[in-house]
């Protein structure tokens, strides 16, 4: 028999063998390649869920806020305009009884003219007199009617006037706003750091600085230490911090002078509140602009031009969200 040449020769097992497992290899090398590829693909697809289910719960919140706004900008509204009307009607009621005090005293005048006329046609002296203070006594009193009228203004005034700190307390004070609260009778802390770090390193200027502004608020709070005095200009008196006062001499001669000044702004800010006596820190509408007690009419006007600013920027926001 002829023998198989080389190139006849069929593969054996082994050969076979081998070739199928490069196979398989081959083929669990791609299929894993495939499943890491769903699985990035997965994960992609998972991070977009959560991330649209984010987006889709900021949107509800945002609706939410936005209703939330709106109700609370209809209450401002609504507020305002009552303020407003009642301010209408305290201006129209002070109008009114000016004039009915001087029709009162014009009807006055004429039952006086009248009786003194009665008086003089009558020949009974004593008995004129007796009806004449019969009369008097039986007038009615046009003053205690309008006292009363103007002690009711005044009570409402005031409550406007509660009302609208209350409001301004509500929102916080934040910066360069020219009218907000500020509390008569509580110090300036910001000149004493200042003054302290021209004398002391940092780290003492601050405990220093502490110190020396809670020293300063206990003596503004404290009843005994009166320095004031009572001076007469252009034929008025009227009572001023006495800047010869020992303690405030002492605190200038220490210290920067605007420590001095802010103590000295303190006492004439309690002073002119009223509130000497008992020394309490009380708020007060305050113009920051003209560095004076802010009035309500400017008050209600500001709150209406915030209200204003605050529609115009949620119509905005709602314009960009469309």
């Amino acid at each position: 028999m002829a023998e198989t040449g080389d190139g006849s020769r069929l593969p054996s097992p082994l050969d076979v063998l081998t070739s199928d497992v490069h196979s398989r290899l081959e083929f669990h090398k791609y299929a894993y390649i495939d499943c890491v590829g769903i699985k990035n693909a997965l994960d992609c697809v998972i991070e977009e869920k959560v991330k649209l289910q984010q987006e889709q719960n900021a949107i509800v919140q945002l609706a939410a806020e936005k209703d939330g706004l709106t109700k609370k900008n209809e209450e401002l509204v609504a507020e305002i305009e009552s303020l407003k009307e009642k301010l209408q009607a305290n201006e129209s009621s002070n109008l009114l009884q000016g004039s009915g005090f001087q029709q009162s005293q014009s009807g006055r005048q004429a039952q006086t003219r009248s009786m003194q006329k009665r008086k003089r046609q009558s020949g009974d002296e004593n008995a004129d007199e007796h009806e004449l203070m019969e009369d008097l006594s039986g007038m009615d009193n046009p003053d205690q009617g309008l006292s009363t009228e103007h002690e009711g203004a005044r009570r409402e005034i005031s409550d406007i006037h509660s009302t609208l700190i209350k409001g301004f307390i509500d929102i916080s004070n934040t910066g360069g706003r020219n009218i907000a609260i500020k509390y008569i009778g509580q110090l300036d802390d910001r000149p004493f750091l200042p003054a302290c770090l021209k004398k002391l390193p940092h780290k003492e200027a601050q405990k220093k600085s502490s110190e020396l502004y809670h020293f300063w608020q206990e003596q503004i709070m404290n009843p005994e230490w009166n320095p004031f005095k009572t001076v007469t200009v252009e034929g008025i008196t009227k009572e001023i911090v006495d800047v010869s006062d020992d303690k405030l001499q002492e605190l200038c001669a220490a210290w920067d002078e605007e420590v001095y000044k802010a103590v000295v702004n303190c006492l004439t800010e309690i002073h002119e509140s009223g509130k000497l006596r008992d020394r309490t820190i009380v708020p007060e509408l305050w113009n920051f602009k003209g560095k004076r007690k802010a009035t309500i009419s400017e008050s209600v006007e500001y709150i209406c031009s915030q209200v204003k600013r605050l529609s115009d920027t949620k119509n905005r926001r709602t314009r960009r969200a469309r």
